[in-house]
């Protein structure tokens, strides 16, 4: 990355596109100093030496500004352990279609407002993840069969878990269920497209099948495993089962968008 970088001054938006990033360092570092009105980060298709988030991304002095961060299609695997100390709190962060393997730990102490891990082979995610105010979390299509059992979420919590392999809830969902629509009505409360739990929800709608397989145990959600003619369209209501894209970023109108036109 040039060092001409920080002579942008009135850069609101940066987007790197296709691109490999062999040397990012100090010199070329987003910073308030230099992007003070820097508000918008997207990292699409992005290759980065070792798969380490560069040396730029993590200055003591970077932008308090930025609150829209959103990496898709990378190889990123990983976050140092202080990032938190230095990237700002409470906005949206996507690290989508890369190579983590586990959840960076500082993200629970940044608590992104919206967070995305979709299409990660992350296979556990901690419950300190979940212990927020309100929020969105997607961790749809990722390696996970189960979600934390104890976790203190607000009741205005959403969250993806499409194309996992979740095949019950616990019982922290239910007055996510009970307050459905009072923020993000667009949203469902939960999204579980291509899960047992959808799988088997949708052959009980159409009379399939009787039950559920999973049968219910302390501490699980009753709301969600209830299949009594006067639940079904409560059940409905707070689990969609229908398609998605797997992404949060816009990925293929992106690459429609930003591909290299060759005039004839």
């Amino acid at each position: 990355m040039p060092d001409m970088l920080t002579e942008f001054s009135r850069l609101q938006l940066l987007k790197l596109y296709n691109s490999t990033t062999t040397n990012w360092d100090h010199s070329a570092a987003l910073s308030g100093r230099h992007h003070p009105n820097l508000v918008m980060l997207f990292l699409v298709r992005v290759n980065m030496t070792d798969g380490e988030l560069p040396v730029g991304l993590q200055g003591n002095d970077f932008p308090k500004s930025l609150m829209d961060i959103e990496f898709c299609v990378t190889n990123l695997r990983g976050l140092p352990d202080d990032l938190d100390l230095k990237w700002p709190k409470s906005g949206t962060i996507y690290f989508e279609a890369s190579n983590l393997t586990t959840v960076p730990l500082a993200l629970t102490s940044i608590s992104p407002y919206l967070l995305s891990l979709a299409v990660n082979p992350i296979s556990d995610i901690p419950g300190t993840l979940l212990n927020r105010k309100t929020g969105y979390l997607n961790v749809g299509s990722t390696l996970i069969s189960n979600l934390p059992e104890t976790v203190d979420i607000s009741p205005l919590f959403k969250m993806r878990v499409d194309h996992t392999n979740i095949s019950f809830f616990w019982d922290w969902v239910d007055p996510m269920i009970t307050n459905d629509g009072l923020v993000y009505n667009s949203l469902p409360t939960i999204l579980a497209t291509g899960t047992p739990y959808c799988l088997e929800l949708q052959q009980i709608l159409s009379e399939k099948r009787s039950n559920f397989s999973v049968p219910w145990s302390q501490g699980q959600s009753r709301s969600l495993l209830n299949v009594s003619p006067d639940n079904l369209e409560t059940l409905k209501k707070a689990v969609s089962c229908e398609a998605w894209p797997l992404t949060l970023y816009p990925i293929e109108f992106e690459d429609i968008y930003s591909r290299i036109r060759i005039d004839a």
